[in-house]
């Protein structure tokens, strides 16, 4: 889970739906998100992830929006990793970027890795944007910049997943259920055994490893080398 915070008007809606395709509207009014809305985004061949917008942060929210916003951003609760967009053309970016911060430790995400997005830098009219391995530059209007943000979120997200064909005996079945719930499955085919076809982890790929016929060979142990 992906979840995109950042200051009023910052572009989210908007990056959302050139990642996308959505169509989630992006109109530059006060609390225009007021719930979240949740894609699909497909990083590469075995990362897809989801991704929700989230309403726009304010300076000086009053505490009791606060509770009432945090229903709606339980999102951050449960996200592996934060997109926070900054409006690089607005000269308060800096402040804007300050209260964000501010509020995602107020909401308990303070530990979820965070990717900061300076969109807008197509209109950026300042000297040099803040640059390192977690900050990237974009326009999301323009799409300038997206593929490096789609590398980086992979980097993050990423964690070795290797797309496999398992050969499952029917008492085996059960593990057809666990791959729906915690893998991406691709192809079910019932046959003499049961075929799946699945994206899996390295830790489902060494716990089912018995089972896999395609798409992954077992690391050696030391003492086969």
């Amino acid at each position: 889970m992906v979840a995109i915070v950042g200051y009023t008007n910052a572009g989210k809606s908007t990056l959302l739906n050139r990642l996308t395709g959505a169509d989630i509207p992006a109109n530059n009014r006060l609390f225009d998100t007021l719930d979240t809305t949740t894609r699909t985004l497909e990083i590469s061949d075995t990362c897809t992830v989801l991704l929700s917008d989230t309403v726009g942060f304010i300076r000086k929210l009053p505490h009791h929006l606060v509770e009432a916003f945090k229903a709606t951003l339980e999102e951050l609760s449960y996200a592996d990793l934060l997109l926070h967009v900054i409006d690089a053309s607005n000269p308060l970016w800096r402040e804007q970027a300050a209260v964000v911060e501010q509020l995602i430790v107020e909401l308990g995400a303070e530990q979820t890795p965070r990717i900061d997005v300076f969109n807008k830098c197509d209109k950026f009219t300042g000297d040099i944007l803040p640059h390192g391995a977690d900050i990237v530059s974009i326009s999301a209007k323009t799409g300038q910049g997206l593929d490096e943000l789609l590398e980086k979120i992979g980097g993050r997200l990423d964690t070795g997943a290797c797309r496999v064909v398992l050969r499952l005996p029917y008492d085996q079945g059960g593990v057809v259920d666990m791959l729906h719930r915690q893998a991406k499955v691709e192809r079910v085919d019932y046959g003499e055994a049961i075929e799946v076809e699945a994206v899996c982890t390295p830790v489902q790929l060494g716990r089912l490893k018995d089972y896999i016929v395609s798409g992954w060979t077992p690391p050696k142990e030391p003492w086969e080398d």
